[in-house]
Parts: structure tokens; sequence; C-alpha cells
């Protein structure tokens, strides 16, 4: 009989036990599990910044080229083109009407001369038919005649002036030959280009402005442009030329920025970046962009309160560099996460 009470002894040690680790176990967890949690919750280390509405600007920032304010690519006279027998050099400084070239000029020249006589004839014929109608010589149908064949002559003129003008490379402005595209003794086609001339004391940076972006913007506008170099200085100016009409090819809008060369230190040709001042605002909330949340609803910030991350949903405005505006959602004071926003959550205990 003894074995049998050594069994019933350990059964009743047994149940003895486990009740009392129930106990423990119960008296740990508390009536609130939640709480209990949230007292265990790490706090996340992270990187804030508070708010403040100051001034900013709004700058439009866009790839540009140079061209003179006057610039010109003149070509080989036409029907006929021909051989080059003088060129300019580049660099050189010209007047307005100064020859830079010699391509056949003097074929040029008998031709030009030739239609101004054939202009003096047609001339004469209309006046004498202008008299024999008057008289009553000749019915009108003359007169008409004159006139046409007088109308012609002018058309023959016009082309041989040009003919010989571009045959002498002839500088319709003031400037300076940047560029050539002939040599000497070289044969060179009609229509073909021969020099380019630019006046470089003051030049226009083309670019192209987004349809999307383009409402912003009106002639006045102040402007700089920056060559694409690391030391090179900001050159000042203002838009002074945007197209109304918008390229269907590339949904753009095309807009000029006048620049001063006094030292003609930029030269046609040149690439660089043109930003445009859109608009000055003198109370903004602006942002560092590595603080803001693209999600799938819209963009948000996490914003520190009691201790605690929270999301604010914002509107953003414009951006510049590192920096955005923030148009809607967020105060003068408040505090936001600008480091470390991807690794907290509404909730989360945080330290700054």
């Amino acid at each position: 009989m003894k074995p049998q009470y050594r069994h019933y002894a350990g059964l009743f040690v047994a149940t003895l036990l486990l009740a009392a680790c129930g106990k423990n176990s119960g008296e740990g967890a508390g009536d609130n599990p939640k709480q209990a949690t949230a007292d265990t919750t790490a706090v996340v280390r992270v990187v804030t910044d508070v708010v403040k509405a100051g001034p900013f600007e709004d700058w439009g920032e866009y790839a540009a080229d140079l061209r003179g304010s006057d610039d010109a690519v003149l070509t080989a006279p036409a029907p006929g083109g021909g051989r080059v027998a003088k060129i300019s050099r580049v660099g050189v400084t010209v007047a307005k009407g100064q020859a830079l070239c010699d391509i056949d000029s003097d074929l040029y020249e008998a031709q030009f001369k030739q239609a101004e006589s054939a202009v003096e004839l047609a001339q004469g014929e209309l006046d004498r038919s202008k008299n024999n109608v008057s008289e009553g010589y000749v019915g009108k149908a003359v007169l008409d005649k004159a006139q046409l064949d007088y109308q012609g002559a002018r058309v023959a003129l016009l082309q041989a002036k040009r003919a010989y003008e571009d045959s002498r490379c002839q500088a319709p402005f003031a400037g300076v030959l940047v560029s050539r595209s002939i040599e000497e003794f070289q044969s060179v086609p009609p229509g073909a280009p021969t020099v380019r001339i630019a006046a470089l004391e003051r030049l226009e940076a083309v670019v192209s402005i987004p349809e999307s972006e383009a409402r912003g913007f009106r002639e006045g506008q102040k402007a700089r442009f920056n060559l694409l170099q690391p030391d090179a200085k900001p050159v000042e100016g203002s838009l002074t030329s945007l197209d109304r009409a918008v390229q269907a090819s590339n949904r753009v809008v095309t807009a000029r920025v006048a620049l001063p060369n006094p030292n003609g230190t930029l030269r046609p040709g040149m690439i660089g970046r043109v930003s445009i001042l859109r608009a000055r605002h003198d109370r903004a909330m602006v942002v560092a962009s590595q603080s803001v949340l693209r999600l799938q609803n819209g963009t948000a910030v996490m914003r520190v309160r009691d201790g605690r991350a929270e999301t604010v949903p914002v509107t953003l405005g414009p951006a510049r560099g590192d920096s955005v505006v923030v148009t809607s959602g967020l105060s003068a004071g408040d505090r936001i996460i600008t480091v470390g926003a991807f690794q907290v959550s509404d909730g989360t205990k945080v330290s700054y």
C-alpha cells in the first residue's frame, strides 16, 4: 500500500505547482493587454525641424542655348551658286552692308545691272502707254500689259539684287562674323550656308518651357543665365519674348531671355541653364523635400506631437533645390520629421 500513497502525493504536488504558475502569469498580463503593449513600444530616434513661415522665390529652370540679339546665317546666291574667290576670317567686326565673301560676284553684279535696265525700259513703256490711252490712241488692254511687264521687271530686279548681295555675303546688320561654312576656291550650290553674323553686345538665351508651366511666365520677369561651367558667374537678364502658341510636336512654348554681354565672354552657340523668377512669396511654409512622403493617396509629412509621430496630409506648391513649399496642412511652429519618417507610423514614440 505504501507505493499507492506515494502516487497520490505526487499528483497533489503537481496540481499545486500548475495553479501557482497560472496565478503568476495572470498577474503579469494585467487587465489591459493594449496598455501593456504600448508601454513596451520602442522609441525611434529621428531628426526633426520646426516649420517656419518666410520668404520664398519660385524660379523655373530650363536648358538654353545662346544666339545674338541679331543673328543671321547667309546663303549662297540662287539660282546658280558659284565658286568662292574670297572669304573673310572668323571674328572680324563688320559694318552693315559690308561684303564678307566673293562668290562669282561679277556675274551677279552684271545680272543686277541688267535687271535695273529692264526696269527702266518697262517704266518708260508704261508711261507711254498711259499717255496713249489718255489720248485715245490705244485701248486699255495695252496699258494693262505695260503694267504687267513693269511689275515683272521689278520682281526680276529684286531677285537679282538679292543674288548679288548673297554673292558678296553682304552683312544685313553690324556685328561679328562668328562662323563660316565655306572656304576659298570651293564651289557652293545655291542656297548653301556661307557665313553666320551675330550682334554680340546683347545676346538671347532661347528656352523651351513645358506647356504646363508656361502660364506662370510673362514678359519682363527677372532671369539669369548660367554656363555649364563650375567657375562661371551668372548673367542677369530679363524675359523679353514668350510665344503665344504651343508647339504641337513636343508641347512646349519658346521663350527668349535678353542678356548683356559687355565683356564679350558669352558667344552664340553656348549652352547653359536659364532661371526665370515666376513669383515671390513673403510668408511660405518651406520644408525639406526629403521630409515629404509620396503615398498612394497623396503627399504627407510626419509631425511630432507629445513625443509621438502622426501622419499629416499636405498639399505641395513650388519647389526649388531640396526645398518645397507646403500650401496646406502645416502651420508655423509645427515640428516635422526630416530624417527617419519612413521608420515610424502613427503613434510611434520618437526622440530627437
